[in-house]
């Protein structure tokens, strides 16, 4: 093989590798939606009762778009920022919470809410929070955050909340 063929290999793998890198997935954040804050509120280490209200109260609920379990923009950004609350507490352990709006039977709701549940305890995982500290839940439509029924009330039952267990 000549040695002019290995160069022109070379620069074409070297295009490529170039033209793969860019293609990466990241997420979209726009600047009309505010960002979360990333700084935790509070210094890494033991979290006794009264952190642990700290950081329950710092974590940001996730909100989903109709009949989806893939995460949102907004909602990524808010679970990187939850993501280095929990890693701040390691102790602590997480249980998502999964839930819907009321369209849907029984049945369909509590499989979303599971899926949308298993989908932010990946991703937290994925951020650096141990896995055997996670587990879910689904509650389906049976605990709304919003009881009326409208597009509003709707959006804001799409959620998974994060609760802190010892």
């Amino acid at each position: 093989m000549s040695p002019r063929y290995l160069i022109q290999g070379a620069l074409v793998l070297i295009a490529l590798c170039i033209l793969l890198s860019g293609c990466a997935r990241k997420p979209i954040v726009r600047p009309d939606v505010p960002q979360p804050q990333m700084a935790a509120p509070y210094p890494p280490g033991m979290v006794g009762e009264q952190d642990l209200q700290v950081v329950q109260t710092n974590l940001k609920t996730l909100y989903f778009e109709f009949d989806k379990y893939t995460l949102t923009p907004e909602s990524f950004a808010a679970l990187q920022y939850d993501a280095e609350v929990l890693n701040r507490a390691p102790q602590l352990r997480v249980v998502a919470e999964g839930h819907c709006d009321e369209r849907g039977t029984s049945e369909y709701n509590l499989a979303l809410g599971e899926r949308r549940a298993r989908a932010v305890v990946e991703q937290l995982a994925a951020l650096g929070v141990a896995p055997a500290r996670l587990s879910t839940v689904s509650y389906g439509s049976e605990l709304p955050a919003d009881p009326a029924h409208n597009e509003q009330a709707w959006a804001k039952n799409r959620r998974v909340y994060l609760r802190v267990v010892r």
